[in-house]
């Protein structure tokens, strides 16, 4: 049997007496060993106990071990590979320790580790040593008594957990310690609905408990009307041991909560509150509920939403512009000139958050996210909860934008220098069957549009060619670009976003089908402008990206092959 070493029972005793926590033991522990010149013994009393004061409770329950250890090879992190020795100074400090919080830590370590002959025993001293840790963390003398409130809180749930899961005789007093510190909880002068939350989640998975937390519940949810948050937060709880016949009104008051607050608010705050109420109510099926969250919602504008644009200046230097003006000056024709612009793909980032080289775009605002279509006011996209992505201004699509300002001089260029006529540029984009002189002729007016400055002409006309042009380029590459009927469903022919996912499939090579779904077909990532143009969901674009869009056009026509399909393009024939 390991013996108690009396200097390290009053060092632990010393770096436990305040006890804010296991970590600040484990560092008390540490500075005793620098102080004092120990044993080996006694050095390794000190090692085993700063490894337990450094384990720590992992999402599934299970306990982990973080002590690194003073020697050259780090401590086990999992309870199973600590060894025997340590198992034994653990159980002989257990019982020698002042502080109820220590005592319980080493008792469940060794009850986990299903450590001695009768491993149950460690268990019932962990839950009496939590029982008694409960009132000593509850000082109310101490500078952190919100600390010690939750402390309090945590021991007894810990327990709970222990008692419940051998069914200890001492469980129904932990159940009554447990809803007693509740309401005394809920008379403090500061609020604490974490602790209130603590004590009382466990009890939700009991049956046998659930007329005894209601009452707790309840209040809780009264005192913290105003916290929103934990407002919801037990209206949700209540609803969790409510009946059938009661669960309805809770929905109504959750989404009323909502809502209430949203009207105390304004700005994007209102906004969300309303989105919040919407999806609850959505969930729930309060369709009457939904339906007035949307009109209310939908009454919101710009101004309501308090919304400032920010704009962050990037320096482009002229030289920039050089090598693309160039390649137009020296064209022979307006032909070669229009393939040129066709043939200059942008270099994409292979991901959507690839850096760019250093000292690019220092300072670029890359901040969580949420998008909203002002039509509605509704939120499109709302904030990643990826944590491993950055949110923020895709880098394909600045770098898109970068390229827009070079095929906008191009363009420009290519108007100062030949002044293309409709005839002109009809002759060109003509090239039947894919082609057809009557649906070019739209194409070419989109491009005079352009040079004449006349943008929403441009970019509507350009828009409704392009996703016509590319159905009827796969036809001829015979890519499949009908869906036949099923059920309800009518035959169709494929949409924007699918033909684009089929460029590939029909010779187009990177970055080209990026760069499609980017700029005409993606709401989230990308600028989407087929739909936000067409739907009349924003204002027109800048002019770079109208000249993006005219290079698609560009593209399309130029990747021609000249083979008919099988059948032209027209209404739909009656059987």
């Amino acid at each position: 049997m390991t013996e108690v070493h009396s200097a390290v029972l009053a060092a632990l005793d010393a770096a436990s007496a305040s006890y804010p926590s296991h970590s600040v033991v484990a560092e008390g522990l540490a500075a005793a060993a620098d102080r004092h010149t120990w044993a080996e013994a006694q050095r390794q009393h000190l090692e085993a106990l700063r490894a337990a004061m450094l384990f720590f409770t992992r999402p599934d329950g299970t306990l982990q071990g973080e002590y690194q250890g003073a020697g050259p090879e780090p401590w086990p992190r999992e309870l199973g590979q600590i060894p025997d020795e340590a198992r034994e100074v653990w159980a002989a400090y257990a019982q020698a320790a002042g502080h109820p919080t220590v005592r319980a830590r080493l008792h469940h370590l060794l009850w986990e580790a299903r450590h001695g002959a009768r491993p149950i025993e460690h268990l019932r001293s962990a839950v009496d040593a939590y029982r008694q840790a409960a009132p000593a963390l509850l000082d109310e003398s101490e500078p952190l008594a919100s600390i010690g409130r939750m402390q309090a809180a945590d021991a007894l749930v810990a327990a709970y957990k222990l008692a419940v899961t051998t069914r200890q005789p001492v469980l129904e007093d932990v159940v009554t310690e447990m809803l007693a510190l509740s309401d005394t909880a809920l008379g403090w002068d500061e609020p604490a609905p974490g602790v209130i939350a603590a004590l009382t989640e466990p009890l939700l998975e009991h049956r046998e408990y659930h007329d005894r937390v209601r009452p707790l519940l309840e209040r809780a949810a009264d005192l913290y009307r105003s916290d929103l948050h934990n407002h919801v937060f037990f209206l949700t709880d209540l609803r969790r041991i409510a009946g059938d016949d009661e669960r309805r009104g809770l929905d109504e008051r959750i989404v009323d909560a909502y809502t209430d607050r949203a009207e105390q608010l304004g700005g994007v705050a209102q906004l969300m509150c309303l989105e919040e109420a919407a999806a609850y109510a959505q969930k729930m099926g309060l369709a009457a509920a939904l339906e007035e969250i949307r009109r209310q919602q939908q009454r919101l504008n710009r101004e309501d939403l308090d919304m400032a644009r920010i704009g962050i200046p990037i320096h482009v230097s002229a030289d920039f512009f050089a090598p693309a003006l160039a390649a137009v000056d020296t064209a022979h024709d307006l032909s070669e000139a229009l393939w040129t612009l066709a043939a200059n793909a942008p270099t994409l980032p292979e991901t959507a958050d690839t850096p760019f080289p250093d000292g690019t775009l220092r300072g670029l605002l890359r901040l969580p996210t949420a998008k909203i279509n002002m039509n509605g006011p509704v939120v499109t996209t709302p904030p990643t909860q990826d944590a491993t992505r950055p949110v923020g201004t895709d880098t394909r699509t600045l770098a898109m934008d970068v390229y827009g300002l070079l095929a906008e001089a191009q363009l420009d260029r290519i108007q100062e220098r030949f002044t293309p006529t409709i005839d002109e540029l009809l002759a060109l984009f003509t090239r039947p069957p894919v082609a057809p002189h009557e649906r070019m002729r739209g194409l070419a007016r989109a491009f005079q549009a352009y040079f004449e400055h006349d943008d929403d002409v441009a970019i509507a006309l350009s828009l409704t060619r392009i996703e016509g042009l590319l159905r009827r380029h796969l036809r001829a590459a015979d890519v499949p670009v009908i869906q036949h009927a099923q059920g309800e469903r009518p035959g169709q022919v494929s949409q924007l976003g699918a033909l684009i996912a089929d460029m590939e499939a029909a010779g187009f090579e990177a970055p080209w089908p990026t760069v499609f779904r980017l700029l005409l077909a993606d709401p989230n990532e990308g600028m989407n402008l087929r739909n936000n143009v067409l739907h009349d969901l924003a204002d027109c674009p800048p002019r770079h990206r109208i000249a993006l869009v005219l290079q698609a056009a560009l593209v399309l026509v130029q990747t021609i092959t000249g083979r008919e399909p099988r059948e032209e393009e027209g209404a739909v024939a009656p059987v």
